[in-house]
């Protein structure tokens, strides 16, 4: 009853009343893929079942299903349908890259090269960017278009400097340089950081900023003062709101086991 008064006296509380168990829903799924990255299979299996019948048109759910179940053709449908009726949904770009890793995985390269090639400009935030470019030219080169390789490459360069391209054996810096120049990526309007550590020593600094490198991300060392002591700060770089920059913390704290915090730094001038 006095649930019921609050509802009638107060729009708002009614309001986190509602929005409170979708949050808690959102980071339970997060949970779950943490647990199957760490290779806890059957615990979340055993949940299944019951976050099906709950949420049977939930995105986060359908994703899960995706990867647990052994059948490849039916985790093809799965991810096809979150990108189809959920396109705006946190785990489409995952889904789409699955494709792709499906694709890829079979031998059917010329189907993982139509779907990963425009991917990166879609979803520019994603936050394992190396892999998706990895998989785009790993199948440009096995179906023998190494110009369609060059081409992508010289454009995914451009929009994210960070990418190690040099394993790829192919020269794309003088390769269709207008249109990296003109669809690089700005940083400028990206006011967001993700801060995954603060060291005393840069040597500590420098092996996370390496980790952080090797999955993906543009990493810098800022240099802060706090409690009169200079500390080096590791911040994963530059996100234009602050949803996207907690979704890319989150799959950081997956991957790297370290805890984050997303800050509104603009860039000045």
């Amino acid at each position: 009853m006095l649930l019921l008064i609050k509802y009638q006296k107060s729009p708002m509380i009614r309001y986190i009343y509602l929005i409170f168990p979708i949050v808690i829903f959102g980071q339970n799924i997060d949970m779950y893929i943490s647990l199957i990255d760490e290779g806890q299979i059957n615990s979340v299996k055993e949940k299944l079942p019951e976050l099906i019948s709950k949420y049977p048109n939930n995105a986060g759910v359908i994703y899960l299903q995706a990867l647990l179940t052994k059948d490849g053709m039916k985790s093809l449908d799965l991810y096809k349908m979150i990108i189809e009726k959920f396109p705006k949904s946190s785990f489409s770009d995952d889904a789409s890259v699955k494709l792709g890793e499906y694709f890829y995985a079979r031998g059917l390269y010329s189907q993982a090269c139509r779907s990963l090639s425009q991917f990166p400009r879609k979803h520019p935030r994603f936050y394992d960017m190396q892999r998706v470019i990895d998989l785009l030219v790993g199948s440009f080169q096995a179906v023998g278009q190494n110009d369609s390789a060059k081409y992508y490459l010289s454009i995914y360069q451009g929009m994210f400097p960070y990418l190690d391209v040099e394993k790829y054996g192919i020269n794309s810096s003088k390769v269709h340089a207008r249109y990296s120049k003109k669809e690089k990526y700005s940083t400028k309007q990206s006011p967001y950081v993700i801060q995954i550590g603060a060291f005393s020593s840069l040597t500590n600094a420098n092996r996370l900023k390496l980790q952080a490198n090797q999955i993906g991300h543009k990493v810098e060392i800022v240099q802060i003062q706090t409690n009169d002591r200079t500390l080096n700060a590791v911040r994963i770089i530059r996100y234009n709101s602050k949803t996207a920059a907690e979704k890319v913390g989150q799959n950081v704290k997956r991957k790297l086991g370290v805890d984050y915090r997303v800050l509104y730094r603009p860039i000045k001038g």
